[in-house]
């Protein structure tokens, strides 16, 4: 059991040291959850944020990233309980913004299936229960 503890450290450490992989590679392997706000202090960003840590287990026995992206420079370097793959570079973030139509002030949730298809959108925190019906009724052939 040591051992297995020791294996599982060893492979966190060496995950945590790699380079965060871009939203063309996440889009790949995962169904990708954006969630813009200007900054961690948003409300709305808040209000998602707790609906996705409650539910955090449905949305990864989906195969669902959350990803968040603002314009704050200290958004990133937030700390979750839960996977997330912030947008890392200025660039990247203004390039999700552009490909989304995402004013820097704003709140909105986007979801991507694994081709990069936008299956929701919403101006408003959305239910996870909502999210978790829209995930289930994607048939095998979309992703």
């Amino acid at each position: 059991m040591l051992k297995l503890s020791l294996t599982l450290l060893v492979l966190i450490g060496t995950c945590a040291a790699q380079d965060q992989p871009s939203l063309a590679q996440l889009q790949k392997n995962s169904r990708v959850l954006l969630v813009f706000a200007p900054d961690a202090n948003n409300p709305e960003f808040k209000r998602q944020l707790e609906l996705i840590q409650r539910h955090s287990f449905e949305l990864s026995i989906r195969n669902t990233v959350f990803v968040p992206v603002s314009t704050a420079s200290s958004f990133g370097e937030e700390k979750f309980s839960f996977e997330n793959l912030p947008v890392g570079s200025a660039g990247e973030q203004a390039q999700a913004r552009s490909r989304f139509h995402v004013q820097p002030g704003d709140f909105l949730v986007i979801l991507l299936d694994e081709n990069g298809t936008q299956q929701i959108r919403s101006a408003v925190p959305i239910d996870i229960h909502e999210l978790t019906a829209s995930l289930d009724s994607l048939s095998p052939g979309q992703h």
